[in-house]
């Protein structure tokens, strides 16, 4: 008897260690980031980026299309608005299938929609494989596209430059290649304060340390900040 309530102390005593380290793990982390919104290594995805004549109509209108996405693969991981331009979009997602996530932005239903959200520049689509990626901790993003010479001479260097971007509180959301094209670009980075950001463009080496990486076109540079859901 005194056995068996022995067992039935640590089952209970178990249960509750599983169901408690459940809701931890299930809880989004103070960054108010969810394991789902990570852009993890190996990822396809598609970075859409255009202007608005109004974010929030265009937002409550993107909202309401989410279960057309759903169905042909899309899933959303950033919404942002640039922070020079509050009405300037960038949107990442990760496709399931990159074919039916072209068709999808091909569909001319999807311009149709869009052009009723109030999208006023023609939309870039930048496709890309994830290489390297971490987990978001602040809500201020810079974005980053330049095509190089040579992916590996320049990847040393970008990994040597790391000390320099924790120095300014800046990590790595997405890294990543384009399918187009393996030497071009996109990193997507993130930190707590737009000025973190600010800093680490005017005051590091970042352009000395671009140049002597082989970079061979001019980069594109947005600092964006995510949307709250």
């Amino acid at each position: 008897m005194k056995n068996l309530k022995n067992k039935l102390i640590l089952t209970l005593a178990l249960a509750l260690t599983i169901t408690t380290s459940y809701s931890q793990s299930s809880k989004k982390p103070s960054s108010g980031f969810s394991p789902a919104d990570q852009i993890l290594g190996g990822m396809t995805c598609v970075m859409v980026q255009h202007n608005v004549a109004d974010f929030d109509t265009w937002e409550s209108a993107y909202k309401k299309d989410r279960k057309r996405r759903k169905e042909s693969g899309i899933t959303e991981k950033l919404v942002l608005r640039g922070t020079e331009d509050a009405n300037s979009v960038t949107a990442v997602f990760e496709l399931e299938d990159l074919k039916k996530g072209e068709a999808f932005f091909a569909d001319p239903l999807s311009a149709q929609l869009m052009g009723a959200a109030g999208v006023t520049s023609k939309p870039t689509f930048t496709y890309f494989k994830v290489s390297n990626s971490g987990i978001p901790t602040g809500e201020s993003f810079l974005i980053i596209q330049h095509t190089v010479k040579n992916y590996d001479d320049w990847k040393q260097a970008f990994d040597k430059h790391q000390e320099v971007r924790v120095d300014y509180k800046i990590s790595l959301t997405a890294l990543g290649k384009g399918l187009d094209n393996a030497l071009n670009v996109v990193a997507i980075f993130n930190t707590d304060d737009t000025n973190n950001i600010t800093s680490f463009l005017e005051k590091s080496d970042l352009k000395d340390a671009m140049k002597n990486a082989g970079i061979t076109s001019e980069p594109i540079q947005e600092i964006a900040v995510r949307s709250k859901k």
